[in-house]
C-alpha cells in the first residue's frame, strides 16, 4: 500500500483526484467530499497535500477561497500545522 494509499484509507468518505494545474503555488483544494491535489507538485507535496485538505474537510465549513481574509489565513496556518502533525503520526518521517 503506497502512503497516498493509507491516507484514502483514513478517509473513505473522500474521493482523492490528482488533476495538473501549471500554476507553482497551487497544491490542492477540497470541495465538498472531493479533494484534488496537483500533479505537477513533488511526490511528497501529495502526502502533505492531503493531508492538509482532510484537515481543511475535518474542520472548516466555510469559503476559504480569499486568501487575503483573515479567517482564510488562521485557518490555512493552523491546518499547516495539523496536518504536519498527522504526517508525522502516520508516516513518522521528518517533513
Amino acid at each position: 500500500m503506497s502512503d497516498l494509499e493509507r491516507i484514502e484509507n483514513e478517509y473513505p468518505e473522500l474521493n482523492f483526484w490528482g488533476i495538473e494545474v501549471k500554476n507553482p503555488k497551487y497544491h490542492g483544494h477540497v470541495e465538498g467530499n472531493d479533494v484534488y491535489i496537483n500533479l505537477l507538485q513533488p511526490d511528497i507535496d501529495w502526502l502533505k497535500t492531503a493531508l492538509h485538505e482532510t484537515v481543511h474537510y475535518d474542520f472548516d465549513s466555510s469559503n476559504l477561497s480569499n486568501q487575503e481574509d483573515r479567517k482564510t489565513m488562521i485557518a490555512e496556518g493552523w491546518a499547516r500545522k495539523e496536518s504536519e502533525r498527522r504526517y508525522m503520526e502516520l508516516f513518522g518521517k521528518a517533513n
